[in-house]
């Protein structure tokens, strides 16, 4: 199984734009069968120096993760409302 994790950071943008990023994610799921379980949430602010913005898929196989991440409605959502606004994006994927 393969974990995919995204860290967004925006700066200077108001909350409206951050939530139209959350409800587009949390999206993904109804529209891209390959993805097993999404997460994805704003963050807490416990501490300095975090993202703001936290996505989390699990894909049964890599085939499965490379079919989402170019899958047209998941490019849209990072054309549209991410790329334009985001200061930093930090992503990993590790098998568990």
């Amino acid at each position: 199984m393969i974990r995919h994790t995204v860290l967004l950071t925006f700066d200077g943008v108001d909350d409206a734009l951050i939530q139209r990023v959350i409800d587009e994610l949390r999206a993904m799921p109804s529209l891209i069968p390959e993805i097993q379980t999404y997460t994805v949430g704003r963050d807490l602010g416990l501490a300095e120096g975090t993202a703001t913005v936290v996505a989390s898929g699990d894909f049964a196989t890599v085939d499965d993760y490379q079919t989402y991440s170019g899958h047209p409605e998941h490019v849209r959502v990072l054309d549209d409302h991410i790329r334009p606004h985001v200061t930093a994006l930090t992503r990993a994927q590790i098998e568990i």
